[in-house]
């Protein structure tokens, strides 16, 4: 009988921890507002709607405060520029054959702003109240974007927005548009574009664009199951290619024929890292268990650069060639939130590397905020582990910067980044002399 009694106690004991595992919080980041600008009687919107506040609204922010960081005509446009001096929810950037354009969404209010390479001056291309967007993924024309929101009892609300000619451009002395709900006051600057759009799915647990910008994969959680879906980037043609007991997963779109899954980062337990092929929903494992794993796909799915929790609150990166068994160590000690891959140079990867790295359990205590860096740009070369400091931004900038959300433009000529203490927004030109 006491056998009996010690088995069952230890199987309860197991099903408990494998719970846990499986369904047991993870790492989640809280989204920082700023501003008096709580939505009143914010209601989600609809298909093909004007995104709105109750009515649709615009923000009649005067010039001067305007959060952007404008330089102005004849002044040297600086390598390590600052592009918004208020919290950010968002960017895209793009490389034409004229210039580099980057496009953000301002956090407190859901203005959308524009900043070309060859111009100092940010232009305002929409106004419509979209408040507390902390987080985006556009398309490749930046005329879109997929964007998570905060509602009135602050859970998450993911939504898409088309950039569109504002409707207002056709009204004029406080005439109301037919096609429009909006009545535009004459002493109102209206701005070139207003955003439209529709809700996606709720639950929704994460979200990532294709390499062509085309189509968004969504991982939603349905009955405590993780459900994954392709669609077309506004949501349309819906095909759910897999089903999985995981629901604490970050994901992205690295590759045309493959999505990488990482579970989120804690010290406290092992994580892993799946590729799974978007046309067949077929998974593979990739790297795991490892502690405090946190991972970044190269855009040809060659290489991974991983971080990972170390011995005695260290903290170890490394870069794993995928399909072999020897990892490249790059020298420098970063995690992986702090770094990207190039989009035209796939086996470059650049990193803000923190100058000190105090004693810490990693990634837990910097994503909780009770620890922070002061970071230099540095590029890797994954197929050597070469080294090359970029940039010593702290020095350039005059300003205390824990980078985070690195991004490149499509030719690898602008590093985009933004600033975890206060989610300032920056760009350096890599091509500048």
């Amino acid at each position: 009988t006491l056998i009996i009694v010690v088995i069952i106690l230890l199987l309860i004991a197991g099903g408990a921890y494998w719970y846990l595992f499986w369904y047991g919080p993870g790492n989640t980041i809280t989204p920082v507002v700023t501003g008096n600008n709580r939505p009143t009687g914010f209601r989600p919107f609809g298909t093909s709607t004007p995104i709105d506040n109750g009515n649709a609204t615009t923000d009649n922010t005067s010039p001067d405060e305007i959060p952007v960081n404008n330089i102005e005509p004849g002044t040297p446009i600086p390598k390590l520029r600052l592009l918004s001096n208020s919290p950010v929810g968002g960017y895209g950037a793009n490389t034409t054959a004229q210039t580099t354009f980057i496009r953000w969404i301002d956090r407190g209010r859901g203005n959308i702003y524009e900043a070309r390479k060859d111009s100092g001056t940010i232009t305002t291309l929409s106004n419509t109240i979209l408040p507390k967007m902390y987080e985006s993924v556009w398309n490749r024309n930046l005329n879109a974007f997929i964007g998570s929101i905060l509602d009135e009892e602050s859970l998450p609300n993911t939504l898409y927005a088309e950039i569109k000619i504002s409707s207002a451009r056709l009204t004029t002395n406080g005439q109301s548009n037919a096609s429009s709900s909006q009545t535009i006051r004459p002493e109102i600057d209206v701005t070139p574009y207003e955003l439209k759009g529709k809700n996606l799915p709720k639950n929704m647990i994460g979200y990532a664009v294709s390499p062509d910008g085309k189509q968004i994969f969504m991982l939603v959680n349905e009955s405590n199951n993780g459900i994954g879906y392709i669609a077309n980037f506004d949501g349309t043609s819906v095909k759910k290619i897999f089903t999985t007991p995981l629901t604490k997963l970050n994901v992205e779109w690295p590759e045309t024929y493959t999505i990488g899954l990482t579970t989120k980062g804690t010290a406290s337990e092992p994580g892993f890292l799946y590729f799974v092929n978007p046309k067949t929903g077929q998974w593979k494992k990739i790297l795991g268990p490892i502690f405090g794993l946190s991972t970044k796909v190269s855009h040809d799915a060659k290489y991974v650069i991983f971080s990972a929790t170390g011995r005695n609150q260290t903290l170890v990166t490394s870069i794993y060639p995928i399909g072999k068994n020897t990892p490249v160590d790059p020298m420098v000690k970063t995690l992986v939130d702090k770094c990207a891959w190039g989009n035209f140079h796939k086996n470059v990867v650049y990193c803000a590397t923190p100058v000190d790295i105090s004693l810490a359990t990693y990634p837990d205590d910097w994503y909780r905020g009770s620890v922070s860096f002061t970071d230099k740009i540095w590029q890797i070369d994954a197929t050597n582990g070469e080294v090359h400091l970029v940039a010593d931004i702290v020095d350039e900038s005059d300003r205390l910067i824990d980078a985070f959300n690195l991004g490149l433009d499509s030719e690898d000529s602008t590093l985009i980044f933004m600033n975890k203490n206060d989610l300032s927004l920056w760009s350096y030109d890599l091509f500048a002399k």
